[in-house]
C-alpha cells in the first residue's frame, strides 16, 4: 500500500494497513531528523516584503496591504488592517493566485512525491483572513452593522478559494486544508448561529467544487470547537485537523464523532507534549488512536508545524511519532477497540 492509498483509505474509512502519518512535510523550520511521513504538503507562493516598525520588532506587509510585526518568535500577528473601514471593500483587489509563476515549486514537490498523499494548503480562507484585512474589533461590530460589506467580501473569498481549487487539481493535488481557527479556550470566537449563517455556506460551495474533482477537504482549527463538527459533516468535511483536544475531551469526540469524520492530531500541544511525562505521552497516543479511530481509519497522527514557537521539548515530539508508529502499526495496532 503506498503512502496516497494509506491516507484515501483512513480519510474514506476503507481500512488502511496502518495509521498514516505527518511528522515532516510541514515541518517549519525543517530539521534534519527524519520522523516518517505519508504526506506532502505543498503551497501556493505568496509574496511579501519588509516594513517599518516603530515597536523594534520584525515587520513586513503582504500583497494584501496586511503589515505583521512578530510577538514573540518569527510569526506575526496582523497589525495593520487595510479594511479596517470595511466600506473600501468594493473597491478592494484580492490577490490573484491563479498566475502560473505561483506553482512551480509546488509542481516540483508533486513530481518528486507521487506515492505520497499531497496536501495543498489554501493560500487564504474565509473567517481568518477577514480577521486581518478587517481588525478583529472591527470585524466583530461588521458582522451587525455591514451586511453587505461582509458578504461581498465572503464572496470575493469564496470565489478566489475556488479558484485555487482550479490550479490545485490541475496540478494533482489530492486534497487540500484550510486554516481557519474559529475557537478559543472554552467557545467559539463567533456564535454557531452567526457561523452558520455567515460563513456555512461558503464553506459547503468550496467542499462541493473539491468533491467533484475528487478531493479531500481538511480543516486545521485551534480551541473549542465542538458546537461546529456536526455541522462539518453535515457539509461533507472529510478530516479535522486539531492540535489541542483535552479542552473539548477526547471521550467526548469519540462519543460522538468516531467513525463519522477523520481526526487529524498530534497529543495536545496544551497539556501533554509541553511537559507531560512519557507515561502522559503513551497514554494520550494510545487514546486518540483507539478512541478516535477504528479498523476501518478515522485517524491520523501529525506533529505540530512550528513546536519551537510554543515551546514544545523535541525529545516529547520525536517520542510521541515513535509512540504513534509503534502503537497504530499493522493489525494489532489498529484493530485494538476501546480498550482505555
Amino acid at each position: 500500500m503506498t503512502s496516497k492509498e494509506r491516507v484515501i483509505k483512513a480519510i474514506e474509512f476503507s481500512c488502511p494497513d496502518r495509521i498514516p502519518y505527518n511528522f515532516d512535510s510541514n515541518r517549519t523550520p525543517a530539521i534534519p531528523e527524519k520522523y516518517g511521513d505519508d504526506f506532502e504538503w505543498v503551497f501556493v507562493d505568496q509574496y511579501q516584503h519588509a516594513a517599518e516598525s516603530d515597536s523594534g520588532r520584525k515587520s513586513w506587509e503582504t500583497e494584501w496591504g496586511i503589515v505583521y510585526e512578530t510577538i514573540h518568535t518569527e510569526l506575526g500577528e496582523a497589525v495593520d488592517f487595510p479594511l479596517s473601514d470595511i466600506s473600501k471593500v468594493y473597491e478592494y483587489q484580492i490577490p490573484d493566485f491563479t498566475k502560473e509563476e505561483r506553482y512551480a515549486e509546488l509542481e516540483k514537490a508533486v513530481n518528486q512525491n507521487e506515492e505520497k498523499y499531497i496536501l495543498g494548503m489554501f493560500p487564504h480562507f474565509l473567517f481568518l483572513q477577514m480577521l486581518d484585512l478587517v481588525g478583529f474589533e472591527n470585524l466583530m461590530y461588521e458582522f451587525i452593522d455591514s451586511p453587505d460589506e461582509i458578504e461581498y467580501l465572503i464572496a470575493e473569498l469564496t470565489g478566489s478559494c475556488l479558484r485555487v481549487v482550479d490550479c490545485m487539481h490541475d496540478r494533482g493535488v489530492d486534497g487540500m486544508i484550510a486554516i481557519e481557527d474559529l475557537g478559543v479556550q472554552d467557545r467559539l470566537i463567533i456564535s454557531p448561529v452567526l457561523w452558520r449563517q455567515i460563513f456555512k455556506p461558503a464553506y459547503k460551495k468550496i467542499i462541493e467544487k473539491l468533491h467533484q474533482y475528487g478531493m479531500h477537504f481538511f480543516i486545521h482549527s485551534c480551541g473549542y470547537i465542538m458546537d461546529l463538527i456536526e455541522d462539518f459533516i453535515e457539509i461533507g468535511v472529510d478530516v479535522v485537523q486539531i492540535d489541542q483536544q483535552n479542552n473539548m475531551g477526547i471521550e467526548n469526540l469519540s462519543e460522538k464523532y468516531r467513525g463519522r469524520i477523520c481526526f487529524f492530531c498530534p497529543c495536545d500541544i496544551q497539556t501533554i507534549l509541553p511537559d507531560g511525562s512519557k507515561e502522559q505521552i503513551e497514554e494520550s497516543v494510545q487514546k486518540l488512536i483507539h478512541l478516535l479511530g477504528s479498523e476501518k481509519g478515522g485517524f491520523m497522527a501529525k506533529t505540530y508545524p512550528q513546536p519551537e514557537s510554543i515551546c514544545l521539548p523535541e525529545e516529547s515530539v520525536k517520542y510521541m511519532c515513535e509512540l504513534f508508529k509503534r502503537h497504530g502499526a499493522g493489525e494489532e495496532g489498529i484493530k485494538v477497540e476501546r480498550k482505555l
